[in-house]
């Protein structure tokens, strides 16, 4: 009990590295479980390039509500941080990935 499991989804890459996503359709689905209280979310990330809205992760029940994700402002370097409750958007648009840079990355909601 308690335990996730990720499953990697369109054969990304596992390595010393970690993960490796090659930023057409790979990704890690991870079992469902519910929010509760503050969650932080980390990750080491290295952006090669900047694809269209290019996703960190995202978390979400739907479409386009109750998420939580991290990516690039369209195909910039600009760091997005959201954070969907319904019709309501909390938005933090900031700083700049670093090309070819591993970067520590935490992001806290509650």
């Amino acid at each position: 009990a308690g335990d996730l499991v990720a499953t990697p989804m369109n054969d990304p890459v596992c390595g010393a590295d970690g993960l490796s996503l090659d930023g057409n359709n790979d990704y890690a689905d991870i079992d469902d479980w519910t929010w509760g209280g503050t969650t932080s979310i980390e990750a080491y990330v290295k952006c090669d390039s900047f694809n269209n809205w290019g996703q960190v992760f995202n978390f979400r029940n739907g479409a386009s509500s109750d998420s939580v994700y991290l990516n690039n402002h369209g195909t910039t370097s600009t760091i997005n941080w959201n954070v969907l409750q319904g019709p309501t958007n909390k938005y933090l648009s900031t700083s700049n990935w670093d090309s070819s840079t591993w970067t520590h990355v935490v992001a806290t909601v509650s």
